[in-house]
């Protein structure tokens, strides 16, 4: 098990986090996630839902499914007539699934005559941050890194302030900045995010001037 070295900034926003190697640790945040809920009643009453259901909106005019928020795992839920169920919040596998089966046995507290019960579970992206040690006065060079692999770049600064670094032969896709801080995101599962990172830190190093 490789150990951690944690240093926290001075504004305590981000803390550096650092395997035994230097590595930069990609901390997930954020997790993606499409559940099937089955019911015996489709399609689902979304108007009932929300007119029984605590810390629900449904708006049927503006969107076509019901907000979800729960707190324990944290996570915002859209619940569509269909019976799915897409999860933002979670960052944790086992948090997508407990979230899954909160909602559902939440459906079926305050519709007790329906029936619900989850049938598959996928995650659709992971989203984890970086953020790389500079020593003072450094940067993350964006300029130089375009101008090296341009090819597999995005930059436009005038209209967003991060570099997007999409990666040959690679499940993952990097959104740069200046001042070290690095969105990984495009992920399926852990290992996606942790590998990935690990094989782009070499090549993110050379930029750091």
């Amino acid at each position: 098990m490789r150990k951690r070295k944690y240093t926290p900034l001075s504004n305590d926003d981000y803390v550096h986090i650092t395997d035994d190697d230097g590595t930069p640790v990609a901390l997930i945040h954020n997790i993606v996630a499409t559940t099937q809920v089955w019911s015996n009643i489709l399609p689902i009453n979304l108007q009932h839902i929300a007119d029984v259901l605590p810390n629900s909106y449904y708006d049927r005019q503006r969107f076509a499914a019901i907000t979800i928020r729960i707190q324990n795992p944290t996570c915002t839920a859209l619940l569509f007539t269909s019976g799915k169920l897409v999860l933002t919040g979670c960052r944790g596998w086992m948090e997508c699934i407990l979230a899954s089966l909160h909602i559902v046995q939440m459906l079926r507290r305050y519709n007790p005559h329906v029936e619900f019960m989850v049938i598959d579970n996928t995650i659709q992206n992971i989203v984890a941050h970086v953020c790389t040690p500079l020593a003072q006065g450094t940067k993350l060079d964006l300029d130089a890194m375009y101008q090296a692999h341009g090819v597999q770049c995005t930059y436009q600064p005038q209209l967003f302030p991060g570099l997007i670094y999409r990666p040959d032969n690679s499940p993952i896709v990097l959104i740069c900045f200046y001042s070290g801080n690095i969105v990984v995101t495009g992920g399926k599962c852990t290992a996606d995010i942790e590998q990935g990172w690990r094989k782009l830190w070499p090549l993110v190093r050379q930029f750091i001037l």
